[in-house]
């Protein structure tokens, strides 16, 4: 019998998680390089069968290196890659926006997950976001959700020093997350739990 999952959905960051990160940003599908081991990931992800959901920071479209149109087609091909290896990711949230502008969607500020706990029905303490950043444990920890973070983005190697720097400044407030090497490994600790 297999266990049910005690997720209501997962969440994941696009850039340093699903693809390589990039300082110049990703601009277009031959810029879209998949981390080694994130497409094999995928279905096994799937295999928890509840939804899944990239949160992702796109400030390339804000700060005019990339059009939303172009980044739309970036993710539809993202995709049906995934979905061609196994996997699925149900929606994509997104924020375009520049750092500077203040908004409520960009991470860490939770604005991308509240909308899609809205837009699921999801109680977010029953949810799991799985980001390569600080950041993206202080959007989860301000929404109520549990986050696994990953190495695999350009802040790997310093991740213990800036949670600890994020918890001693109060922005993060709850148990710090578990790192995992990648999303395979992240994968893996989700099918133990």
């Amino acid at each position: 019998m297999i266990k049910p999952s005690p997720w209501q959905a997962v969440f994941l960051d696009r850039d340093g998680v699903i693809n390589r990160e990039r300082e110049d940003y990703v601009k277009s599908w031959q810029e879209f390089v998949f981390l080694p081991g994130a497409l094999e990931a995928m279905p096994r992800l799937a295999g928890l069968e509840v939804p899944i959901l990239v949160i992702t920071n796109q400030s390339a479209i804000g700060r005019g290196y990339v059009s939303a149109a172009t980044v739309n087609r970036i993710h539809t091909r993202m995709q049906a890659a995934i979905a061609e290896a196994g996997g699925h990711v149900d929606q994509i949230y997104l924020c375009p926006h520049r750092p500077d502008e203040g908004c409520a969607c960009r991470k860490p500020a939770p604005g991308l997950l509240l909308q899609a706990a809205r837009d699921h029905g999801l109680d977010l303490t029953r949810c799991i976001f799985i980001g390569d950043s600080v950041t993206d444990a202080m959007a989860a920890n301000a929404a109520g959700a549990q986050a696994i973070l990953v190495r695999s983005g350009s802040q790997g190697d310093r991740l213990d020093a800036l949670l600890a720097a994020a918890r001693r400044s109060g922005a993060m407030s709850r148990q710090t997350p578990p790192i995992c090497d990648d999303l395979p490994a992240a994968v893996a600790l989700l099918h133990e739990e």
